[in-house]
């Protein structure tokens, strides 16, 4: 039961995402490249909420003033990525598919976020994956009669995309200085990093149902987001 467990909380937090890089990465190394180098700038951004945590060790028990930082961290390092991308986007787009294309910022946003929200999801439920091999099983404290590692399987499948959604509306905001764009970002990664607290909560009860339907709610709101963004850019180019 336990593989069985493993294969399908695997399959559960990674398939969409890996789906997504098979059908639309994959075949364009340079999207490829792209990924690989946003999901390094999450990783420094994470070796800096690290040491961070590290000095601050009165908060090295509290989820919610680490969460203040490490958010904040992930979207400066969204911020340095784009203007990386901006300055190496002529390069890119001189081999890129079709290189007068208006999309290719798009493209780009979109496999840099895949890159993010993959790295994110690879050290955050790793362990929580690994741990499912053993011979126990972690109940959910908010919902007893689930997995801990089914919850935490779906809450990292949802985040995963949310970077992907994140990352082309922060693009956009940065091109547009849209203000309200990099806002909304900013609040919905707190918002849907502080609503993955209520999966641990002992004192909500079916925390981990609000939890998941609030930043489905939250991904579908940023998706619907992006597909104005990209309508609106479709009627700009034709």
């Amino acid at each position: 039961m336990t593989l069985l467990t493993f294969f399908g909380c695997a399959l559960t937090a990674y398939g969409p995402s890996l789906a997504i890089f098979f059908g639309c990465i994959a075949p364009n190394a340079q999207l490829v490249i792209l990924m690989v180098s946003s999901a390094f700038f999450w990783l420094l951004s994470l070796l800096l909420a690290s040491a961070i945590w590290f000095m601050a060790k009165s908060s090295q028990q509290t989820f919610t003033s680490t969460i203040i930082y490490t958010v904040l961290l992930q979207e400066l390092f969204r911020w340095f990525l784009f203007h990386l991308i901006s300055r190496a986007e002529k390069g890119l787009n001189m081999v890129a598919h079709h290189p007068t294309s208006k999309f290719n910022r798009s493209g780009y946003a979109f496999a840099a976020g895949l890159g993010f929200g993959l790295m994110f999801g690879i050290i955050s439920f790793i362990t929580q994956l690994v741990q499912s091999l053993g011979p126990g099983v972690l109940m959910c404290a908010s919902c007893p009669s689930i997995s801990l590692y089914f919850i935490s399987a779906l809450t990292t499948s949802l985040l995963i995309l949310h970077h992907c959604a994140w990352m082309m509306i922060s693009f956009t905001g940065f091109t547009l200085r849209s203000y309200a764009r990099i806002l909304w970002v900013i609040l919905t990664h707190y918002g849907a990093s502080y609503l993955t607290l209520l999966n641990a909560s002992k004192t909500i009860s079916y925390g981990c149902a609000y939890s998941l339907a609030a930043n489905a709610a939250l991904l579908i709101a940023s998706v619907i987001i992006v597909v104005a963004d990209v309508r609106n850019l479709h009627y700009k180019s034709s």
